[in-house]
């Protein structure tokens, strides 16, 4: 059933979003704002393996059933605690599959109040893409979204703008881990494993076929499953760096083929209980993780993929997505809301101090900018404009509290449904707020936590936010520009100028150059001038606004 009804705007409220998986069922507390922003306040997921058992009989077994109603008796108390006004709660392919599926809602309607829907396999595919794609960069390429759960796996041809093609397919980790394995607990031999590949070859068939009509540029998988298989293959780079003694180059947001396959071995290589130890991988999915690997391995073997992108989101955030856009009519069969329109959503929501929020976004493009003439900056355009929407988000955390608000900014940005952005993005904007009042260092979990391949765009952008702040310390905006030039051999000169005698402001930004000689290892000469000729004559540009 397609959720296609308006819903008229109110003012602030909470829902709650669940998603009732064949494997996982999930919680998503949100609170919307009346401007229609949102703010994650609660996220609950519990591995009920609902579909267990149903997919071989049709039926949902009473244990599954049983087991799931107890953790939903749960949620609809939290629910409750949170003073939903909405509970939108979706049920897949487990329920939608079994003869006793719309008996088992009936009964979780009587015994908690929440009432589910059991999708389409093509819904619950639009709701896939709305998810995913909304959290990746805008392009008009085509992608191929996979989500491989529990009952079946979606596939979903589309761009950032629409959908071209969706395929529910009735193959999920849960149900052939069912049909091929169920009650083993030893390793899958290569002929168990060429036999499940050739069960998924003919039931993706047609699917297959018609997604080769597609000119595909990049698979994205979005699943747990995925999400699992980076993990394991992350770790054993991890391992096998510190082994050779050279640096990993293990990333999380990307799986190769040669990694799934490298994981594939392993797996069927090891009995439950050892696969269970393997480095990287979640203990709760040893079971079931072969058959989900050898969907994937299928998939990208069948279109030609070397590597598959791995997105964070899912169903959930499909629904919200969903949810909003039915929230405001005027954007349906329109784009998502912009990047832009989606971070000053969250920082009017959080109070924020708007001329020096767009002051120091203006001081620290022109930094980037003028470090990049020098040589001093390679970053790619994307991150000059991570650095604006982190400088204008950098002070949100002080809605919460002024002790310890770039930690606050930190969680605001990271628990906040912030659409056109992709997870990767987001680390780097509240890794940036974070560190808009210190410099990263290894000593920090947070800085610890990102992924290598986004620490030293963090560690250098951080630089010019850092900068950019110290400039507008007393909030007058007194400094009214900012550019780097060469001043000889491991010297730059920072040139400001100033509105007037701003001490706070100089001594901050003297402060502040060991920051550039730690990054770039050159010393700063701090020139300060009230004149805009002399200023312009000395960076050698007449002044222009940096702009976004």
């Amino acid at each position: 059933m397609r959720m296609s009804g308006r819903i008229a705007p109110r003012a602030e409220r909470c829902i709650g979003i669940i998603d009732l998986g064949s494997n996982s069922l999930r919680l998503l507390i949100v609170r919307i704002h009346a401007d229609g922003s949102t703010t994650v306040l609660n996220q609950v997921k519990h591995m009920v393996r609902l579909g267990e058992g149903g997919f071989v009989h049709n039926r949902l077994q009473d244990e599954a059933m049983n087991r799931t109603l107890g953790v939903l008796r749960g949620l609809a108390e939290m629910c409750a605690v949170y003073e939903t006004s909405e509970i939108v709660a979706i049920a897949t392919a487990a329920v939608r599959d079994a003869e006793n599926g719309q008996d088992f809602i009936l009964r979780v309607r009587e015994k908690t109040g929440i009432d589910f829907t059991a999708v389409s396999g093509r819904e619950e595919a639009r709701l896939i893409y709305l998810g995913v794609s909304s959290g990746l960069e805008r392009s008009d390429k085509l992608r191929l979204f996979i989500d491989i759960g529990g009952g079946s796996t979606e596939l979903i041809v589309g761009n950032s703008q629409e959908y071209r093609n969706l395929d529910s397919v009735k193959l999920g980790c849960v149900r052939l881990t069912n049909l091929f394995f169920k009650g083993s607990t030893g390793p899958v031999s290569p002929r168990e494993y060429a036999a499940l590949q050739a069960h998924i070859r003919n039931a993706a068939l047609h699917s297959f076929q018609r997604i080769a009509d597609f000119d595909i540029e990049e698979a994205v998988a979005s699943s747990g499953t995925a999400q699992n298989l980076a993990e394991i293959a992350a770790a054993r780079e991890d391992a096998d760096a510190v082994r050779e003694g050279r640096p990993s180059r293990a990333s999380r947001h990307v799986l190769s083929y040669d990694g799934l396959i490298r994981a594939v071995r392993e797996l069927c290589s090891l009995g439950l209980e050892a696969r269970r130890e393997i480095p990287g991988i979640n203990p709760n999915r040893a079971d079931v993780l072969i058959a989900g690997a050898a969907i994937l391995q299928t998939v990208m073997e069948e279109q030609g993929f070397e590597s598959v992108t791995v997105s964070g989101r899912n169903l959930q955030n499909g629904i919200l997505v969903d949810y909003l856009m039915r929230m405001a009519p005027e954007r349906e069969g329109t784009a998502l809301p912009s990047r832009e329109e989606s971070v000053l959503q969250l920082a009017r929501f959080c109070r924020f101090e708007e001329k020096h929020a767009f002051h120091v976004a203006k001081l620290a493009l022109e930094l980037f900018d003028s470090a990049g003439t020098l040589g001093m900056n390679s970053s790619p355009p994307v991150s000059r404009e991570l650095l604006y929407y982190a400088a204008l988000l950098h002070d949100i955390g002080i809605f919460i509290a002024f002790a310890n608000h770039n930690a606050h900014s930190h969680y605001l940005i990271r628990n906040t449904e912030l659409l056109g952005f992709t997870d990767r993005e987001i680390e780097i904007m509240a890794a940036l707020a974070y560190f808009h009042r210190k410099r990263p260092s290894k000593k920090q979990p947070v800085f610890l936590q990102l992924n290598e391949d986004i620490r030293e765009d963090v560690r250098l952008l951080s630089v010019f936010l850092n900068l950019a702040e110290r400039m507008d310390k007393s909030h007058r905006q007194v400094v009214r520009a900012a550019r780097f030039t060469r001043a000889g051999d491991g010297w730059l000169e920072l040139h400001v100028l100033v509105a007037e005698d701003c001490p706070i402001e100089l001594e901050e930004i003297a402060r502040g150059g060991k920051l550039i000689r730690k990054s770039c290892g050159m010393r700063v000469a701090l020139r300060p001038c009230q004149e805009q000729a002399v200023f312009e004559s000395a960076v050698g540009q007449t002044m222009r606004p940096a702009g976004q």
